[in-house]
């Protein structure tokens, strides 16, 4: 399932920089395992291409369009349009995506999947942790198939 993020709709709300909120969707991609598109209105910086793939996020300048226009045309586009789900709490976008055969998902709803699967991850990689220094420690530690090679 493709995810088409309203860039511009998510910063507004989070009140942070695009480079921040970038770096905040990367790890989530990561986490997910999924990779993100956000899609900004405007041009990119001066010397940047229309479309950034930034490993498993991808950014898109939508200009001379509008954000939400470049979204409903890749939804409309798409091989399987109810496979794509646009996160954004804009009501007229979210109307547009409806009747292009789209889904969408309320930003509040997207970031706290969001902020669960990366406790997760954390949680898993603190798991993984290499023991402290006991030899009862380590016995344990080596005992967790987990942590075999091969």
């Amino acid at each position: 399932m493709a995810e088409l993020i309203d860039g511009n709709n998510l910063l507004g709300q989070r009140g942070v920089t695009r480079e921040t909120l970038v770096r905040e969707l990367s790890e989530l991609a990561r986490a997910r395992r999924k990779k993100l598109t956000v899609v900004f209105d405007g041009p990119p910086e001066h010397g940047r291409p229309k479309v950034q793939q930034l490993g498993d996020v991808t950014l898109v300048y939508a200009a001379p369009r509008s954000a939400d226009e470049e979204i409903v045309r890749r939804v409309r586009e798409a091989r399987d349009p109810r496979g794509v789900t646009v996160v954004t709490d804009d009501r007229v976008l979210s109307e547009a995506v409806d009747a292009a055969g789209g889904r969408t998902q309320q930003v509040a709803a997207f970031r706290q999947t969001g902020s669960l699967r990366l406790k997760a991850r954390a949680a898993e990689a603190e798991e993984k942790r290499v023991p402290g220094g006991s030899a009862s420690d380590w016995a344990r530690w080596f005992s967790d198939p987990r942590n075999r090679i091969g």
